[in-house]
Parts: C-alpha cells; sequence; structure tokens
C-alpha cells in the first residue's frame, strides 16, 4: 500500500508540474485534466489538494473535484454501512440510492429512515484511513525548500497540523458532534446546519437530515436582494462562529454549501461537511477581535501584542515591527469602511508587497500552523462573495452577529505583554493619519494637499518632475531611506522633508 501510494504521489508531482511548465492553453489544457484526473482516482489528501485550486481558480478543470467524482457503487459501500450501523441496513432505512456525490474521504447516498425522514448518509471510503496514513507518511518525509526553509517556517508544525486535521476527519462519530455543537451555538437566520441522528453515527458512517439547494455558480442569476440575503448569512456565520463559538467550518469549497429558498420565499444556505473545523481559543479570538476594533478607530494598542497573543511567534514579528500598524490597515480593509465595501478594492497581495517587500515572509511564516486553515475559511468566503457580486457592511454585519457586549470586552481585554529585545512599543494611536503637501511660490501659498498616510510608500511615484528633480541634486534628503525609515519605524507624524530654490519651496509631512 505505501509504495503503492508513494509512486501515485510522484506521478501526481510529475503531472503538476507539466501542468505548471506547459506553454500553450492547449497544452495546459490536456496536462490539467490529467492532473484532475489523478486527484480524483488518489482521493485523501491528494484530492483535497485538488479542491483548493478550485477554490483559488474559480470555475475550471479543477471544479469536477468540488462538485463531485465518481462514486463508488452502492453495492461495494454496503459493507462499510453494515458495519457502521451495526444492525442490518433494512432495519434502519426503508430505501437507499445510489451515491449523489463523492468527495476526497467518503461519499453520500440519499435515504429514506423507516421512520420516514429524508436523510442523507455520509459513508467513509473502505481502506481510506490507511491510504491518508500512507500520505501523510510521504508528507513526513518532504524537505523544507525555499521560503518554507529561508524564512524559517514551522515545517513541522505545519504537518502535525495537517496530520490531526486529517485523524479527527476520518472520524465520522467526531464530526457528528461538532456539527451537533454548531447547529446550537451558530444560529443564524437563513442558516441551515442539517439535523444529525448521532444514534446512528460511527467512525464510518454519518446520517443526516437531507439539505437541497444549487451550487453559488447558479445563485450569480439570482435577485441583487437575494444574493445581498445570502451575503450577510456567510458573513455572519464566519463571524458568529469564530468570536463566539470558537469552532470555526475549515472547508468551505463550494461544494459544501447549498442555497436555496425556504417556503416564505427567502434565501436559505445549508452549510455541510463538518469534517475540518477550527477550534480557537478564547484568548486567540478575543485578542484578533480587539486588534480589528483598536485598527478601526486607531486606539492606543500595540498590534505586535494582539498578534502574538493570537499566536504568532514574537521574534519574527519583530523583524516588521514598525510596518504591523499599516499591514493591519491593509488586512482589515473591509472592516474599516463605514459603507458597503466592494472587494475589488482589496489588493491585499499587492499592499502587502509594497510595504514589506520580501519582508512579508515573515509575517507569513510567523503566523501559528492552524491559521492557515483559519485563512482558508476567510479564503473561502471572498470566493462566494465574489461568486455572489456584492457588497456589504462587514462591520455593520459583525456588530450584529457578536453584539456589542462582546466587541467591548474584547476592546477591554488586557493582552499579556510579548517580549522583545530593545524594540519600542507602536500602537495605532501613534500612527498618522494624513500625509501633508505643500508649495509656496515667493512665500505665497499655491499649493495644499492632503492624502491618506499610506500614500507616503507611493511617494516616489506620485511626486512631480520637478520635485524629484531637486531631491535628486540634494546631498541631504534621502527618500529611499526616509521611505525605508518608515517602514522600519511606523508612519509616525513628522516632517519627511523640506526643499525648494529661490521662488519655490516645498513642505511634506506625515500628521
Amino acid at each position: 500500500m505505501f509504495v503503492k501510494r508513494l509512486v501515485n504521489l510522484f506521478k501526481i508531482g510529475w503531472s503538476a508540474n507539466k501542468v505548471r511548465l506547459s506553454q500553450s492553453e492547449a497544452e495546459q489544457l490536456l496536462a490539467r485534466q490529467a492532473l484532475v484526473r489523478m486527484l480524483a482516482d488518489a482521493r485523501g489528501v491528494s484530492m483535497k489538494i485538488g479542491q483548493l485550486f478550485a477554490d483559488v481558480e474559480g470555475n475550471s478543470d479543477y471544479q469536477t473535484l468540488v462538485e463531485g467524482i465518481e462514486p463508488f457503487p452502492l453495492k461495494q459501500m454496503l459493507p462499510v454501512l453494515q458495519k457502521g450501523l451495526k444492525k442490518p441496513v433494512k432495519k434502519v432505512f426503508k430505501s437507499i440510492d445510489e451515491a449523489i456525490s463523492a468527495a476526497s474521504l467518503g461519499q453520500v447516498h440519499f435515504a429514506l429512515l423507516k421512520t420516514g425522514e429524508k436523510v442523507a448518509v455520509k459513508l467513509r471510503y473502505p481502506d481510506i484511513a490507511e491510504a491518508i496514513d500512507t500520505e501523510l507518511r510521504v508528507a513526513g518525509l518532504l524537505p523544507g525548500m525555499g521560503p518554507v526553509k529561508q524564512w524559517g517556517f514551522e515545517l513541522e508544525a505545519y504537518k502535525s497540523s495537517l496530520r490531526n486535521n486529517m485523524q479527527r476527519e476520518l472520524n465520522y462519530r467526531s464530526e457528528a458532534e461538532r456539527q451537533d455543537y454548531f447547529s446550537q451555538v451558530v444560529k443564524i437566520d437563513g442558516l441551515n446546519v442539517p439535523y444529525v441522528y448521532k444514534e446512528l453515527c460511527s467512525e464510518s458512517v454519518l446520517v443526516q437530515s437531507r439539505a437541497s439547494g444549487v451550487l453559488i455558480n447558479e445563485v450569480s442569476g439570482w435577485p441583487i436582494y437575494d444574493r445581498e440575503k445570502i451575503g450577510e448569512i456567510l458573513l455572519k456565520t464566519l463571524f458568529k462562529s469564530l468570536f463566539v463559538a470558537g469552532e470555526v467550518h475549515g472547508d468551505p469549497h463550494a461544494g459544501n454549501v447549498f442555497y436555496d429558498y425556504d417556503k416564505d420565499g427567502s434565501p436559505v444556505v445549508s452549510l455541510l461537511d463538518y469534517g475540518c473545523t477550527i477550534h480557537i481559543s478564547e484568548q486567540r479570538r478575543l485578542a484578533l477581535l480587539k486588534l480589528i476594533v483598536a485598527c478601526r478607530i486607531q486606539q492606543a494598542v500595540s498590534p505586535l501584542d494582539c498578534f502574538v497573543a493570537i499566536g504568532f511567534d514574537v521574534d519574527k514579528l519583530a523583524h516588521i515591527n514598525g510596518s504591523l500598524p499599516l499591514l493591519c490597515q491593509y488586512l482589515f480593509q473591509p472592516f474599516l469602511s463605514g459603507h458597503a465595501f466592494k472587494l475589488s478594492e482589496w489588493e491585499l497581495e499587492k499592499n502587502m508587497t509594497d510595504l514589506l517587500g520580501e519582508k512579508r515572509w515573515w509575517f507569513r511564516s510567523a503566523g501559528p500552523a492552524d491559521l492557515l486553515l483559519l485563512m482558508r475559511a476567510f479564503q473561502g468566503l471572498v470566493v462566494q462573495l465574489q461568486f455572489l457580486k456584492v457588497s456589504l457592511n462587514w462591520w455593520d454585519i459583525l456588530q450584529q452577529a457578536v453584539g456589542d457586549n462582546l466587541i467591548q470586552q474584547a476592546a477591554k481585554y488586557e493582552l499579556p505583554v510579548a517580549g522583545i529585545k530593545e524594540q519600542p512599543r507602536l500602537c495605532f494611536a501613534d500612527q498618522a493619519s494624513k500625509l501633508c503637501v505643500q508649495v509656496r511660490n515667493n512665500g505665497k501659498l499655491t499649493v495644499s494637499v492632503t492624502l491618506p498616510a499610506e500614500a507616503v510608500l507611493d511617494l516616489e511615484q506620485i511626486m512631480p518632475e520637478d520635485v524629484a528633480e531637486l531631491l535628486k541634486k540634494s546631498d541631504v534628503i534621502d527618500l529611499k531611506k526616509i521611505l525605508e525609515d518608515l517602514r522600519d519605524h511606523g508612519l509616525k507624524p513628522q516632517v519627511l522633508f523640506q526643499l525648494g530654490n529661490a521662488s519655490k519651496q516645498y513642505k511634506v509631512w506625515l500628521e
């Protein structure tokens, strides 16, 4: 089993590399289709990687891994059901259909209980536990290369997180408990969490009420009001599960969410598959909520202390301490807007690169291993909102989901102080909010411009040519050094430079 699985994994790796190197569109299409077939056949961890591709690329060949692959015949899966129930199948079910969908670890069959209730039965593939064990053993052999090695990623922590998560997903009885908890704590109007029949669940069998609806790609043509309502349900679900329940659905790919209307014509979102959930402790979620609130209202709060309380490595963050306040503005931009936020305005990757350059890897490597799953949950949400083509007020929805009392509790939460040597405490309140430019001709003010403080990082690009020429001739002012100091020590109020000639004077400062 191990050798066969290892060979298949190497074939998948070779096929993935072929997709990356394909030059023509036709070559890439063929290579990608071959890779999808391999991922589907492998199932397990490999197929989950393909589902990640689908999340990122949207409607592509990888989408088949989300919408379902070829399931095994019911006849082949009946022994799994029989063993899991520990009683004859005919004593529990009036009828059971061939599978309607197949995923990475199991497949789903519609069925009718003897009591007449319509249910969905999830059955774990035979031998999938052994296959997963093989893949995890192979993952344990992988060396740290590239950014993983250069920036000190805790590879063992990521491997351990993957291993623990996959082992949890393989236990359907544990999944039923988490699904039941989620349904009791994350109560959102319009959210449907299928009821689990825990007495019929086992490690390899999960029986739940049947959910109906369509996938996200069929919702784009629904009326805008309904799409906005769906977006609100999705946001509230994430916020309440994160900040109130402390248990976040970590597998948000499109195949796990159904969209429908109830009998009154209101949109309903059915969230399926609770095998992969992320537990967030009270300290971490209060620290994260405090960070968002402090960034929004520019409080005297240290973002570094917040990040460390969330689980980030303090020594790695020390390398970018001065950039953290502005980095938070980029990270939490949807929460800072006082109106409905357009996702097209959220250029997070570009802004992070402009701010940190290669040092952005310090931030990424500083994060705890389980944060990867939480970021995947956010990424899945963003992908769904992009399909819906809606703009929403994230801050208002956050307030509705968690309540003012929890927001006030987070604002008052006393952070443990992170110990870093010779590092000043940079707070949001210490940061400038405006970049100011004044031009005087013969002592008379002729130009006065005010921009957001972060525009200073683009100063070289937006500067008029005559000012750029004067700076080149200056032996005193080094603009590159000024901008580097701002990145290292924060955008504090200060005069950046003053220069001019006999008739014209320029002043640029932060306040």
